[in-house]
């Protein structure tokens, strides 16, 4: 991560990385090596909360508030669209992404229309897209939570911005 504290004291902003980084991804899918493998991969850009089950994803967004959820659409317990709803209805202004294969893709249009998710990524995913995806999500929530500091009287240099 460029910047840091030293950038910090000099500028009293922090980087983008940083501001991203906070964000905080969860990531949920039945299938812990597919759990890892993204884990692994976003670590690097994101403060990562994983989950292999719905019920403990609710519970993981409860308790850390990660403003981005990637879940998988075929999940024992609960799907992946019904997990987002309840997502949604906690925060709405969570992104939130649907990993699908292209059976599910009427489901999808349905949940898209319901502003259920933001968007969707089909199986198998190409993992740079996925990343400018997620980064792309990211850089969005930024500059909402921007534009709502200085609604509420912060300054336009709120959040490193």
């Amino acid at each position: 991560m460029s910047g840091g504290w030293k950038e910090f004291r000099k500028t009293g902003k922090v980087t983008e990385e940083e501001n991203i980084k906070k964000l905080g991804l969860l990531i949920v899918d039945d299938e812990a090596e597919i759990v890892e493998s993204l884990r692994e991969t976003f670590s690097r850009h994101f403060d990562i909360y994983h989950a292999t089950s719905a019920p403990d994803a609710l519970a993981k967004f409860k308790e850390h508030s990660p403003r981005l959820v990637i879940s998988d659409q075929r999940m024992p317990e609960m799907t992946g669209i019904e997990l987002l709803e309840k997502i949604k209805n906690i925060d709405p202004s969570t992104v939130r992404i649907l990993l699908t294969g292209y059976s599910d893709i009427n489901v999808v249009i349905d949940a898209l229309n319901k502003d259920l998710l933001w968007k969707y990524v089909a199986k198998p995913w190409d993992y740079e897209k996925l990343k400018a995806l997620l980064l792309d999500a990211a850089r969005r929530c930024i500059k909402e939570d921007g534009a709502r500091a200085e609604e509420y009287g912060f300054g336009p240099g709120f959040l490193g911005l």
